[in-house]
């Protein structure tokens, strides 16, 4: 690609990532909290406070709040955070500095216009070091990802391309791709799969509502820039009917696809979205399509018991490791509401089993209320099986009036925890909660959670906390030997 097509990955370099902080031990299972960790340990590794210097030409610091994306085996973590200066911006932490792939006001690389008020997480990154994000581009349009882009920044040779330019490249199926949504997912092979929106007139219908003409797909680009689909509305469901809707998508080294979608016909609207021209949504189920024989394969159903008690109102969230394991987000939810009590599942081997569900102890006192309502990087799995995720509690230590809340990691059938409310984290200080999302949409009764549950196969976990000092850190909890 001409060198005009391309604009550097890691402008702006800065120190950011610091001092690595003392060994955190003790915390038994359900021993009383204001004690330091759990009996296995963690060395936490701030990478940025809020208020830290952003890096890049345009200045300014970290603002509102984090969003970490991915952490690689290597430890380096890609994340998106508000800077002072206006907008968000992509950065990638490696090797104790902090890289800026891509930040509002920029130009999009490939002359495809300017980086607008932000991205749709979370982003994505491999071993390698490569990483996908998806960027809003000006001006700002609806239904919600139009007008947004996929850019690709390659760890060889630090620049960022563009995948999937909004009004420009091909869709699948003719016309062209009208904007690319939510969660890339890049695979150790190259393979970068996303969802994108595209003209079809095949997507979603609902009765009382004009039809828009799009309809969003799962698509994945090769190394070399072509681009397949996946699965796109029309496509046939298994057990009969056809898709009309798919979403969160996860690619393995396989290539194995963990994703979401809705079959026409089936129960749709979600309870405080907006309409269809302004959001493409609906309540969805969980399949896989296998990278060796392209078959999808149904895993839970929209309406189905879920197992341990309750009906899945819908699922969201899939991550799927290398070996073919399955976290996602159950929503307990009971008709007609969503998004205000959602357990962690594995599908692993076949089987379904819960991780946590409202009412299991966890440890350190208390029990699970709810895991995050929100889609993305709130879940994750690595190849060793361990489950991290974050969850509100049924305590309130601290006594301000608010549930707690805490990050935990589940393995072989044991639920441990990394840090919760009242957890003292030495040289850091002590945790009043994981971060909560400011913004939920739509509204939830109890409040859900935004800063991260993501994992390696080293066992380390990278999400964000709120000190009881006000301050915001993201860190990195490794696990002591």
């Amino acid at each position: 690609m001409r060198s005009d097509m391309k604009s550097k990955c890691g402008r702006g370099i800065i120190a950011a990532i610091g001092i690595i902080v003392l060994l955190v031990v003790g915390l038994l299972w359900n021993t009383p909290l204001g004690v330091l960790a759990n009996a296995a340990g963690y060395v936490f590794t701030p990478i940025a406070f809020l208020g830290d210097p952003a890096p890049g030409p345009e200045g300014g610091t970290f603002i509102n709040d984090f969003e970490p994306s991915a952490i690689n085996n290597k430890g380096e973590v890609l994340f998106g955070a508000d800077a002072s200066t206006g907008g968000e911006g992509i950065f990638l932490a490696r090797r104790g500095q902090i890289l800026q792939l891509g930040r509002s006001g920029e130009s999009a690389p490939g002359g495809g216009g300017v980086f607008d008020l932000g991205f749709w997480g979370p982003n994505t990154l491999n071993d390698e070091g490569d990483a996908g994000f998806v960027f809003i581009l000006s001006p700002f349009s609806f239904p919600l990802a139009a007008n947004s882009g996929l850019y690709f920044c390659s760890h060889n040779t630090r620049s960022v391309t563009p995948v999937v330019a909004p009004g420009v490249t091909p869709a699948p199926g003719g016309g062209t791709f009208t904007g690319v949504t939510f969660g890339p997912s890049l695979n150790n092979r190259g393979a970068l799969l996303f969802v994108g929106v595209v003209p079809t007139d095949k997507g979603i219908h609902l009765p009382d509502e004009d039809y828009i003409g799009l309809g969003e797909g799962v698509f994945k680009a090769d190394k070399q820039g072509n681009i397949f689909p996946v699965l796109v509305p029309g496509d046939p469901a298994p057990g009969g009917g056809t898709f009309d809707f798919a979403f969160n998508a996860w690619t393995n080294d396989g290539g194995d696809v963990a994703f979401i979608a809705h079959i026409a016909g089936e129960e749709c609207r979600i309870e405080g979205y907006p309409p269809q021209a302004e959001l493409i949504a609906c309540l969805g189920s969980l399949y896989v399509k296998s990278g060796a024989t392209e078959a999808i394969q149904s895993i839970v159903h929209q309406g189905e018991p879920a197992p341990g008690g309750g009906v899945y109102r819908q699922a969201f969230s899939p991550v799927m490791n290398n070996r073919g394991d399955i976290v996602f987000l159950g929503d307990l939810t009971p008709s007609p509401g969503a998004f205000q009590t959602t357990a962690v599942y594995l599908h692993s081997e076949g089987v379904t089993i819960p991780v946590a569900r409202p009412g299991d102890p966890v440890p350190g006192g208390g029990t699970f209320v709810t895991a995050s309502n929100i889609f993305g990087n709130q879940v994750h799995v690595n190849d060793r099986r361990e489950v991290t995720f974050n969850a509100v509690l049924d305590t309130d230590v601290n006594g301000d009036g608010r549930r707690d809340s805490g990050q935990f990691v589940w393995s072989d059938g044991s639920l441990r925890l990394v840090a919760r409310t009242g957890t003292v984290i030495p040289g850091v200080g002590t945790v009043d909660r994981v971060t909560p999302a400011p913004i939920v949409f739509p509204p939830s009764i109890i409040p859900t959670l935004s800063g991260g549950a993501i994992n390696n196969d080293r066992g380390q976990v990278v999400f964000t906390l709120t000190l009881t000092d006000g301050r915001v850190v993201m860190l990195v909890a490794t696990p002591h030997p």
